[in-house]
């Protein structure tokens, strides 16, 4: 057991440095940095910018540049925000936990509502459950999230008790109904995939040989549910679990903008816009690294969950 997930780290500590090349060589290649909005200013002379960016270290080839930044992100020194004039780790640590926790939210969400209508729309194919479910599975893979968090912000607009971009996150009661329309938001197309997936997994469970053995032998049919056909019937959602947390990354940036959700997504629109190489590295590595950990510990429950694969 050990052993894989040794390897696994091993191999999430490589791909992490071929990411931060890829990122650092793409952002050299499209050219400019925080210093080129000021070349078009008229009131700073050339000298001037050339003499920041020695200061800042940017008249040095990108070599040179990358190796700087790589000795010092094995430190633990990201670097130093140009846009906050902070150290990136600062910037980013309080936005990692805001995004985590919209995160986590948002799948506990799709997996209360994948466990609650997959197994009542696989028990009873042909009941109005089931119907729900198909509608809800081809609306809410279909419909994009900057739709839906368009929606939310109008309801938003309309209900004076909803808190997005009103109230101070440390005001009471702001932190939690500024996080609640954001996760469901971002919620609403994992709960589709993992709600198809659900409902497959179990209802291929229920027709396999060993339930109906067991209901042969009088077990009640709830004991079967979810003593014998649950169990086996999770190893695709734990799989899905890994790889959805690239889309929870990905649908944050969206979501975050429009609803102004202060995490990682508006962080890494805030380093775009402002050309903050830095903080763009570190926002990109942060979040590699999360969905690489995702993926770790998928693997991980997926191997306690089957002991085949042991």
């Amino acid at each position: 057991m050990a052993k894989p997930i040794i390897y696994r780290l091993l191999q999430t500590v490589l791909v992490l440095l071929v990411i931060s090349l890829l990122t650092f060589a793409l952002l050299a290649a499209a050219g400019g940095d925080v210093l080129t909005a000021l070349a078009g200013d008229p009131k700073v002379s050339s000298e001037a910018i050339a003499g920041l960016r020695r200061i800042y270290g940017l008249d040095v080839p990108f070599s040179t540049r990358y190796a700087r930044w790589l000795a010092g992100a094995v430190r633990g020194d990201f670097g130093h925000s140009f846009y906050f004039q902070l150290p990136v780790q600062t910037v980013i640590w309080p936005r990692l936990w805001r995004t985590a926790a919209l995160g986590l939210t948002a799948l506990t969400i799709a997996w209360m509502v994948a466990f609650g209508l997959g197994i009542q729309a696989a028990r009873r194919p042909g009941s109005w459950t089931g119907r729900f479910c198909s509608a809800f599975v081809l609306l809410g893979s279909s419909v994009p999230r900057l739709v839906l968090a368009l929606l939310v912000l109008v309801l938003a607009a309309r209900a004076s008790w909803l808190n997005i971009g009103g109230r101070p996150l440390s005001a009471p009661g702001g932190w939690l109904l500024h996080l609640l329309p954001s996760a469901i938001v971002l919620s609403v197309p994992l709960g589709a995939l993992f709600l198809a997936q659900t409902r497959v997994a179990i209802a291929d469970g229920l027709k396999s040989e060993f339930v109906r053995t067991a209901q042969a032998k009088g077990l009640p049919r709830r004991l079967i549910l979810f003593r014998h056909v649950l169990r086996p019937s999770l190893n695709p959602l734990i799989t899905i679990l890994g790889y959805s947390l690239g889309g929870v990354m990905s649908g944050s940036v969206i979501v975050e903008k429009v609803l102004g959700w202060p995490g990682l997504g508006e962080l890494s629109v805030i380093a775009v816009q402002s050309r903050d190489v830095p903080l763009l590295l570190g926002v990109v590595l942060f979040a590699a690294t999360a969905v690489l950990m995702g993926n770790l510990l998928a693997d991980t429950l997926l191997r306690l969950n089957d002991p085949r694969l042991r």
